[in-house]
């Protein structure tokens, strides 16, 4: 149920782009606890945390204006496998359009490359 609850609201906050930098900051930490086991949620689970991260994705640059007022993007030392926390790079390849989305594996986490 907790699971639940999680998704839910990592739903709300990528579809919330009035809130704060500090919520949308939220909203990150709660995506990095859900990859922590989203190998343990159920297809359909994993597939609504995908579409949220589409949403995501396509709400990047709104997030990335308002969030690097509270953080620093460019020096943070979170994996490449949390494509969350490098907004930056997001819009950077989005506006560039070098970019890949695709799976970590079958059943697997969302993954977002960029190309250099």
């Amino acid at each position: 149920m907790v699971k639940q609850t999680d998704i839910k609201n990592y739903g709300m906050g990528v579809n919330d782009l009035e809130t704060s930098a500090f919520e949308m900051m939220e909203m990150l930490h709660l995506r990095s606890k859900i990859h922590h086991y989203f190998n343990e949620l159920s297809d359909e689970e994993k597939n609504e945390v995908t579409r949220y991260d589409l949403i995501l994705i396509s709400n990047a640059q709104q997030f990335y204006e308002k969030m690097k007022l509270v953080y620093d993007f460019h020096n943070q030392n979170k994996s490449d496998e949390e494509w969350w926390w490098h907004l930056h790079n997001i819009v950077q390849a989005f506006n560039a359009r070098s970019f890949t989305i695709s799976f970590a594996q079958s059943n697997g986490d969302l993954m977002v490359k960029t190309i250099q």
